[in-house]
């Protein structure tokens, strides 16, 4: 079994998810384009919590999730998108359909939780001291 993780962050002038329908649309053409499965459709929702403006959104997939966070108030805009699945996918594939939007910064961490070192984590094989 896999464990692929992709964490991007990435800033724009102006955040192209500006509103529920068009960010639950582009996360499902996003699972389509991975060759994964809903399991649960997306779900978008609009945040006016001053200074935390902005669209919060998930999906569940038959091998884990999706999840994008957005910050339309900060200059500039801010995004985070977490992908987590226990099937391989092509990671490029999201960044270019990030990258359509015209980003000011974008980068990217992909973890293989596989085979990923745990050193430097805080492990509780023993329980919670």
């Amino acid at each position: 079994m896999e464990h692929k993780h992709l964490l991007v962050n990435a800033t724009f002038n102006k955040t192209p998810f500006i509103n529920e329908d068009f960010t639950e649309n582009w996360i499902n053409d996003i699972i389509n384009l991975i060759d994964m499965v809903v399991l649960f459709p997306p779900k978008a929702v609009r945040c006016n919590e001053k200074n935390n403006e902005g669209i919060s959104a998930f999906s569940l997939i038959t091998t884990s999730h999706i999840s994008l966070h957005s910050w339309e108030k900060t200059n500039p805009n801010f995004i985070q998108l977490d992908i987590y699945s226990c099937k391989n996918f092509e990671q490029n594939v999201i960044l270019k359909e990030l990258e359509k939007f015209n980003p000011l910064s974008l980068g990217c961490k992909f973890l293989d939780r596989a085979t990923e070192n745990t050193r430097g984590w805080r492990m509780f094989d023993e329980g919670l001291a």
